[in-house]
């Protein structure tokens, strides 16, 4: 019986495949090396089952926090996603024109058909941009300082009062007719 010779790229293979959480006998299939091999390569390497998994996902997590954390890398999306907003208006104004021109013309259905398309288009332009706002948090509500809250302050009306608020209702509503 003739023993197949491992090249140092199917040894590489066979060990990555085993810290991904591969079997031996699946990795035996994929790449030719016996199973016995294969646990002997996997001891003068220190190769377990699995290992390699949670530390690429560990290391996917922190290139993502450090991705959407990083101010550079926010300004860059910021300055993206303008620019790419600012040439969908200008598309869809271009398209309203268009469809504009061709309702003075003679062709009003397809003109109400690409202005129902453009309604469309400018919705989602809308809500991507709604989204982009919500996830900078570009909105934010001021809030004092001190982190207080707004005084409120409630007053019982007295008849008098009730009766000036009524007469100013009923003047607004002769002046509004």
């Amino acid at each position: 019986m003739t023993s197949k010779t491992v090249t140092p790229q199917e040894v590489a293979q066979a060990v990555a495949m085993r810290e991904a959480g591969y079997t031996a006998l699946s990795i035996s299939a994929e790449i030719g090396i016996s199973v016995r091999t294969l646990h002997r390569l996997f001891a003068e390497h220190g190769a377990k089952k699995g290992t390699v998994k949670l530390a690429l996902v560990e290391a996917a997590r922190a290139a993502m926090i450090d991705r959407v954390t990083s101010d550079d890398t926010i300004r860059d999306e910021v300055a993206k996603q303008i620019a790419d907003g600012l040439a969908h208006s200008r598309r869809l104004r271009e398209i309203m024109v268009a469809a504009s021109e061709q309702m003075v013309a003679t062709n009003l259905a397809e003109a109400a058909l690409v202005m129902r398309a453009a309604a469309a288009y400018s919705t989602a332009l809308k809500n991507t941009s709604d989204t982009l706002r919500h996830v900078l948090s570009v909105e934010r509500p001021s809030v004092d300082p001190e982190g207080s809250l707004p005084e409120l302050v409630i007053t019982e009306l007295s008849q008098a009062d009730v009766a000036r608020i009524r007469s100013a209702q009923v003047d607004l509503a002769e002046l509004t007719d």
